[in-house]
């Protein structure tokens, strides 16, 4: 099997698990000679193909590090993407390399797996999240805290990968990505595999409270009524969807722990808020306020003693933003283990909201 197979094997394998990829989630990349492969932004790791990994000239991503960008956030990223696009090889030229490619390139490792599983993010996204690694995982990482994903992202990463290098002499193989995920590194599948099943057997030990299952029964009349009265407030046509197990019932009493987005995937897939409510009554005002506030309709309603419902503009996209209110959810009790919810801060949440790199991935999710 060559190297190129042997990425979509493993991309497949671990983009079907949905306890650690959902959607468009997630990315990998693999490095021969002077090349690597990297995948395509928005594209599912559970059914990408070979012709979606996008070829790439690891020299050229080399001197994005050695490039002076401009201070501007637009200006910057908008730079940034056009050394990227010309660092595809010839052929490539209808493809978009993932954001997080020049990171990719930073690991001198053969593979790399970049996710973002509930499980992992209850750690990245609590409030004791770097002392509780370091007592939790059982092995030497880089731990990197909030910042702007893309170019400044990539560039603290390098240079905390230069310091691991100079004090230990070897690369780094794990990057732990605060309110973001998890990197690891390893010249084969199998080294990849144990590295990260160790990493969630690490994590699973120190759980105090696994969350609830999912329960996908069937609406009671009660729930039905509702869901059709908020589909006809909404004002637009829409998809919606019911989520409401014991977690979700929970938080619908006390929301404060999903009242602000966790991950930028959570912003992507459900927006940056969802809109909580005490009655159905309320409903109609609350919606006016959010929309006069945030300049759109939320994708998730929580409904006090009922449940949430989740919205979008198709079944995909309702079904989508289901998919990763639930993972919220799990991220809001998996985090009580490690000191509590930590969420992204607004300027932090207001340059995802506005970047064009997660415009680009809506776009794709219709």
């Amino acid at each position: 099997m060559n190297i190129l197979d042997t990425l979509v094997s493993c991309s497949n394998r671990f983009g079907i698990d949905e306890n650690l990829v959902l959607a468009g989630g997630g990315n990998t990349s693999a490095k021969e000679g002077n090349l690597m492969y990297v995948k395509s932004s928005g594209v599912s790791l559970a059914e990408i193909a070979a012709q979606d990994f996008v070829r790439m000239d690891l020299a050229k991503l080399q001197k994005v590090f050695a490039t002076a960008y401009p201070a501007d956030d637009a200006a910057r990223e908008a730079a940034v993407l056009a050394d990227l696009m010309d660092a595809r090889e010839a052929g490539q030229e209808n493809k978009r390399p993932s954001v997080e490619t020049p990171l990719h390139a930073l690991f001198p490792q053969t593979f790399v797996l970049h996710i973002h599983p509930a499980l992992v993010n209850g750690l990245t996204c609590g409030k004791g999240g770097e002392t509780c690694a370091r007592q939790t995982l059982q092995r030497d990482f880089i731990w990197v805290e909030t910042c702007k994903p893309g170019y400044v992202l990539s560039s603290l990463c390098a240079e905390r990968m230069a310091e691991y290098q100079a004090k230990n002499g070897c690369a780094a193989d794990m990057i732990v990505l605060q309110n973001h995920g998890i990197f690891f590194a390893a010249n084969s599948e199998a080294e990849l595999e144990h590295m990260l099943r160790a990493v969630l057997a690490d994590l699973t030990a120190a759980i105090v409270r696994q969350p609830a299952p999912q329960e996908d029964t069937a609406l009671t009349d009660a729930q039905e009524n509702v869901r059709q009265a908020l589909l006809a407030a909404y004002g637009e046509p829409a998809q919606a969807l019911f989520c409401g197990n014991a977690d979700v019932l929970g938080f619908c009493e006390n929301p404060a722990a999903l009242l602000e987005p966790f991950t930028p995937d959570h912003i992507v897939y459900c927006k940056a808020h969802p809109l909580y409510a005490q009655d159905l009554a309320s409903v109609p005002a609350l919606l006016a306020e959010y929309i006069a506030k945030h300049g759109c309709r939320p994708r998730v309603f929580l409904l006090k003693g009922i449940g949430a419902f989740c919205f979008g503009g198709n079944e995909k996209q309702a079904a989508t933003c289901r998919a990763l209110f639930a993972d919220a959810v799990k991220v809001a009790v998996y985090s009580e283990s490690f000191g509590g919810p930590l969420h992204m801060s607004c300027d932090l949440t207001d340059f995802i909201v506005n970047w064009e790199v997660e415009s680009y991935r809506v776009a794709l999710n219709k």
